[in-house]
């Protein structure tokens, strides 16, 4: 906050407009150039964001380069502008000072890591490292229950209509191959598929004889 002092005042840019503007002071008994001395001597050498002060400083310059205009307003009821620069100059410090108490409290954050470089193996390490993955590859069973096998199982258990959680399917494995087996059936007319509504049980019913394998029929 801002304050000047000169013989017959002390107080704020804004006390001093109102006593130009109640009478109490005449525009003759302020020293401007005592005045901008003591607003320029206020402003904090430290804010770190004095660039936006810039202008208002250069104004006050100006007025105490020509202290004959500082008290004059150009038309009635307008500010004088040395009182006008004041005011605003003080309350754009006390706002920078705000702003610059505000952020003192907050704490800074590391920035985030940077990205590791890509792994990079020689061909001699790569084929190291690929002994073990085919091992294991080698070692996995091979699939016993296919499409084919899972039609097997189901063409002896769908007699009429029935519901595709009522047919021979344990685990989930066998249920999604199950149920690709049908889509395939349903593709080639061995069977009809029927649901009400999303989420509901889903039917199943054949079309003629079940026998012989998945194939493409007339």
């Amino acid at each position: 906050m801002i304050r000047i002092a000169f013989p017959g005042f002390e107080g704020t840019p804004e006390a001093l407009r109102e006593a130009l503007r109640r009478g109490r002071l005449s525009p003759k008994e302020v020293p401007v150039l005592a005045v901008v001395e003591q607003a320029l001597a206020q402003v904090p050498g430290d804010l770190r964001a004095k660039s936006e002060l810039l202008p208002l400083l250069a104004e006050l310059l100006v007025l105490k380069l020509s202290p004959e205009r500082a008290l004059l307003p150009k038309e009635e009821g307008e500010e004088a502008p040395l009182v006008q620069v004041l005011v605003d100059l003080s309350e754009m410090v006390a706002f920078l000072e705000a702003r610059l108490e505000r952020r003192a409290r907050l704490l800074p954050v590391a920035p985030p890591p940077l990205p590791r470089p890509a792994l990079r193996l020689s061909p001699k390490s790569l084929a190291e490292a690929a002994k073990g993955f085919r091992r294991a590859v080698l070692r996995l069973p091979r699939e016993a229950f296919g499409v084919r096998e899972a039609w097997e199982r189901l063409k002896g258990a769908i007699r009429g209509r029935v519901a595709f959680q009522s047919l021979p399917l344990a685990t989930w494995g066998e249920k999604a191959v199950g149920f690709a087996a049908l889509l395939e059936a349903f593709r080639l007319g061995r069977v009809r598929l029927f649901q009400e509504a999303p989420f509901a049980p889903l039917y199943v019913e054949p079309v003629g004889l079940l026998e012989g394998d998945l194939e493409r029929t007339a």
